[in-house]
């Protein structure tokens, strides 16, 4: 029994022994991130204050903020004399940062430098003159005299966040358009929310547009005025005590739409997808097809609906030879354990002719849109030639199209993607932000169920480009619907889907 009583003894002493050890390790790390982190600061507040000690001169203007557009004046001192000067707005340049055609890493912003005017320092080393503030960014810019590629001077310039909408009335499904200028590059004024009726309707961005944004939604609910919030927030929802907050000189704006008390036109529009937008930054840059010396494949078409017709044509492959057409895909989810992979399926076999050409017609397969589809035209397990084919969203059905209210609605979708940045879908019924959809694990098929609500009349289901994750979590900018898609989505240029419900009577 002792001995047992010494073991168990020794084995305790080791134990806190060895927690101590690890104790000590972890904050010995935690204290050395955090002296990296203050080296890091200081080294940067040097830099800087080394900077500062070496501006001779000083630059005023006759105001310190303003708006995009505005002349203001500038008055320097303290110029090298008779020499040349160029006027620098500092500003920011933003985009979106993918890895690997599928990884969303977060917004990323780099400093740029915009000469916003030039001028002659007098023989005492001043000058006067005046610039106008450039698109661009809002929030805090310096504003720098350099002569001889040194900063000489500077001074500060607050660019305003301004909004505006138009039209301000129409029935329901009016496209409603708001345009922002000077949305700040800086997290607490970058990313922008609207509310129609206090109801949450999705985000508004500028990253990729220079600070300009423009976010289109459709009037909805029953004849008269409704109202419009625009407020930021970085953490994913509107910030509403916007006074009580550090960040307080940000502003709410308001608007009111009217809507009309006639009927939209729902013989044509009862349901649409939109085309395709330009997404951000020109999109993901697809692999170049890799082709053997000769051949050459085309696409009539680069992208389409499911079941759409398509024509692949490829020439200069072997002659009287009969090839296989591959088509590549992705299956799987990303939230069990079983997760996703590559796969291959073949599509079809073709017959070339005696100078080596084909040409073949078929449908578009019903697959996950986003990212283009590889199709590969082999022969015997060698591939000659390779051609991209992109999927867009298509509406299947809407049923019913009409019912009272507490009628079950399916909405049936094809061609949804699959990467982080195209994945989520973000619902709206009348402007009210009501969730998410995805359909990775269902091959890009969705089949949205809905209850309809209100009062009678036509009500709005749009369907809106969000983004799935990322590693960035602030600003939190996942799974909302991003009311700038038409300018601003990262990745491949997602449309909105765009529906009509009809509450009818009892």
């Amino acid at each position: 029994m002792n001995k047992w009583k010494s073991c168990l003894i020794f084995i305790l002493f080791l134990t806190i022994f060895g927690l101590a050890a690890c104790s000590a390790s972890e904050s010995q790390a935690d204290s050395d991130s955090d002296s990296s982190e203050e080296a890091s600061e200081e080294n940067s507040s040097e830099e800087e204050s080394e900077k500062e000690s070496t501006l001779t001169g000083k630059l005023s203007l006759d105001k310190t903020e303003g708006r995009i557009g505005d002349e203001i004046q500038l008055t320097a001192e303290g110029l090298e004399p008779d020499e040349a000067l160029r006027v620098i707005y500092v500003d920011m340049e933003g985009r979106y940062e993918i890895e690997n055609n599928y990884s969303f890493i977060g917004t990323m912003y780099d400093e740029i430098e915009i000469e916003a005017g030039e001028g002659t320092a007098d023989e005492n080393g001043e000058w006067d003159g005046s610039i106008t503030i450039p698109d661009g960014f809002g929030d805090d810019h310096d504003i720098l005299i350099q002569q001889d590629g040194n900063t000489i001077a500077k001074a500060n310039f607050f660019v305003e966040t301004v909004f505006t909408m138009s039209p301000d009335s129409g029935p329901p499904g009016t496209e409603i358009t708001i345009e922002g200028e000077g949305l700040s590059s800086k997290m607490y004024g970058s990313i922008w929310h609207m509310n129609y009726d206090n109801a949450y309707s999705g985000m508004i961005t500028a990253i990729s547009t220079n600070g300009k944004a423009e976010a289109v939604v459709r009037a909805a609910g029953s004849p008269g005025i409704h109202t419009i919030t625009i407020e930021s927030g970085a953490s994913g929802a509107p910030y509403l005590s916007r006074d009580s907050s550090a960040i307080n000189y940000i502003d709410t704006h308001f608007f009111d739409f009217t809507v009309t008390d006639e009927e939209p036109d729902t013989d044509t529009d009862m349901a649409y997808v939109e085309d395709p937008p330009e997404p951000a930054d020109g999109g993901i840059q697809m692999p170049e097809p890799e082709n053997k010396e000769g051949v050459t494949l085309s696409l009539d078409k680069d992208m389409g609906t499911v079941d759409e017709m398509v024509t692949l044509s490829g020439e200069g492959l072997p002659e009287n030879q009969e090839m296989t057409l591959d088509w590549h895909t992705m299956v799987g989810n990303r939230v069990s354990t079983e997760g996703f992979a590559p796969e291959t399926i073949e599509l079809d076999t073709v017959m070339t002719d005696e100078d080596g050409s084909f040409t073949h017609e078929f449908p578009i397969p019903d697959d996950l849109g986003g990212l283009p589809h590889l199709i590969e035209v082999k022969a015997d397990d060698e591939v000659y030639g390779q051609a991209y084919l992109r999927i867009l969203p298509s509406i299947v059905s809407i049923e019913p199209e009409e019912g009272p209210a507490g009628t079950p609605i399916t909405v049936e979708i094809k061609g949804a993607g699959w990467t982080e940045f195209d994945n989520a879908l973000g619902v709206t019924y009348d402007n009210a932000y009501i969730g998410y959809i995805c359909g990775f694990n269902s091959q890009g098929t969705i089949k949205l169920p809905l209850t309809a609500s209100g009062e009678p009349g036509y009500h709005i289901i749009d369907i809106y480009p969000s983004i799935y994750q990322g590693q960035d979590p602030i600003p939190d900018i996942y799974r909302k619907p991003q009311l700038t898609y038409r300018d601003d989505h990262p990745g491949t240029g997602i449309p909105a889907i765009r529906t009509f419900f009809k509450v009818t009577g009892e």
